[in-house]
């Protein structure tokens, strides 16, 4: 047998509460390890696999948002086999909002920077002449006769009711 306990039968008085005849029978059995071994190993085997798929839990939220922090947080979360506090990190990385978080803090530095310029004294007027702006070319407008033209843009004469 794989799983031989005793090679000779329990003597009476080894448990210390006695079992009677259905229990003791069980309890002196082989073919309960046979039972039990595998089922323990399975146990065992689905618990790892459901520790290791909410261990990953950061790697694949960030994997899944396309993050330019995946390595990052994969690595992190692989340290967190054996820092705990490690895999927390891993965690918050991988759930920030990172965009929001860049708009806010630029949205912060701009209004710094406006404040600043509010509180700079203005440069002082220089003697130096203001640039003239340039002229632009004289547009090509068609000569017509002067009466003609006044006419034309003349708006018409209402006459005066009486």
């Amino acid at each position: 047998m794989l799983f031989h306990v005793y090679d000779e039968p329990v003597p009476e008085g080894y448990y210390s509460v006695e079992p009677f005849d259905l229990y003791r029978k069980i309890l002196d059995a082989d073919w309960l390890l046979y039972i039990l071994l595998p089922l323990l190993a399975l146990i065992i085997v689905v618990l790892l696999m459901l520790a290791w798929r909410v261990h990953e839990i950061p790697a694949h939220k960030a994997d899944h948002k396309k993050m330019r922090q995946v390595e990052l947080v994969s690595a992190l979360t692989l340290l967190g086999l054996f820092q705990h506090w490690v895999w927390a990190v891993a965690l918050f990385i991988a759930y920030m909002d990172w965009q929001a978080t860049e708009d806010w803090l630029v949205g912060i530095l701009r209004r710094a920077k406006i404040d600043d310029r509010a509180d700079a004294v203005p440069p002082a007027p220089t003697s130096a002449p203001a640039a003239a702006a340039p002229i632009a070319p004289p547009l090509a407008v068609p000569v017509a006769a002067p009466a003609a033209a006044s006419a034309a843009s003349a708006p018409p004469r209402q006459e005066p009711k009486a």
